[in-house]
């Protein structure tokens, strides 16, 4: 029962990392946007836009194996639990190191105390320990992929499709 409930409680907790984390990369870039409107800017240098660029690919992709693993759990299928357990070691690592990543952006303010970054970051490192450490969780993963786990099995291959007969190529 209580695998069960880890089992789907892991997606949300990572889900919820991810969000606040998305909500740094909204601050930081409506603050470039604005910096730069403002005229502060002349112009974002490539550096601030391969950041924004790679942040964002990394936020979707990490919501994306949350939302798998949720819906893993939801189906009550036997691969819930270390799915639940690896997306939330590596949701909550993405969200951890992409909002340390942003605060550089906002500069000296995104390290403030009384800046929500700053209060986020502090959030989301309780989160990195919340639930046991990363390694912790992704060794259970890889005790599941490895057949080590007490009710795992490891997976066998599924057959090939028989493969399909072509026609014959036309010649004129």
């Amino acid at each position: 029962m209580l695998r069960e409930h880890f089992a789907g409680y892991r997606p949300l907790v990572t889900a919820t990392a991810l969000g606040a984390a998305a909500a740094v990369f909204d601050t930081v870039t409506a603050g470039l946007t604005a910096r730069r409107a403002a005229g502060d800017l002349a112009r974002l240098r490539d550096s601030a836009l391969v950041t924004l660029g790679r942040t964002h690919a990394r936020l979707v992709t990490a919501l994306l194996g949350s939302t798998v693993a949720s819906h893993l759990a939801d189906a009550g299928h036997d691969d819930a639990e270390p799915w639940g357990a690896a997306m939330k070691a590596h949701g909550v690592d993405t969200a951890d190191s992409i909002t340390a990543e942003l605060a550089l952006l906002l500069g000296a303010a995104g390290f403030r105390a009384d800046c929500r970054t700053a209060k986020t970051r502090r959030d989301l490192g309780g989160l990195l320990y919340a639930d046991g450490i990363h390694d912790s969780l992704f060794r259970a993963a890889g005790k599941h992929h490895t057949g080590r786990g007490d009710n795992s099995v490891i997976p066998t291959p599924r057959p090939r499709p028989e493969s399909v007969p072509t026609a014959a190529p036309v010649t004129a």
